[in-house]
């Protein structure tokens, strides 16, 4: 992995056969990342496991061929869960599948920036009405 900070941004490449979650949790560990925001990324992933949020619980699935980043997008929290990241990665058909990612595996690569908060806490809180654990920001 490569990464550079400039000001409260970071940008980071990700190589291949590694789990994306496991390269931006040492990108926050590395930068001292406690609330933030992924602005982007492109490249592409597989093992692609999203959610599509039913009320209830997330209906998830997984794609296993390499799909090319549309976008991806998110928070970063100083609590569990840390991440709340949304992704749609196009098959080699052209269609576009996406949601909330649970986990993915780089290949060949990922291209990252993220933009560090240092002034506001960014906290998570479970809503006992729907479950969901929400951002709080201070």
């Amino acid at each position: 992995m490569y990464s550079k900070q400039e000001g409260t941004f970071i940008v980071a490449r990700f190589d291949k056969n590694t789990s994306f979650f496991e390269d931006l949790d040492e990108v926050c560990r590395k930068y001292d990342v406690k609330g933030g925001t992924v602005v982007w990324a492109i490249g592409m992933l597989r093992d692609f496991e999203i959610g599509y949020w039913n009320g209830q619980d997330y209906d998830k699935e997984t794609f296993r061929e390499r799909l090319e980043i549309v976008s991806l997008h998110g928070s970063i929290a100083q609590n569990e869960p840390r991440y709340h990241i949304h992704a749609s990665g196009a098959r080699s058909n052209h269609m576009i599948v996406g949601g909330h990612l649970f986990s993915a595996v780089v290949d060949p690569l990922i291209e990252i920036q993220i933009m560090k908060v240092e002034k506001a806490e960014m906290m998570r809180v479970q809503d006992p009405s729907d479950k969901l654990f929400k951002l709080t920001i201070k």
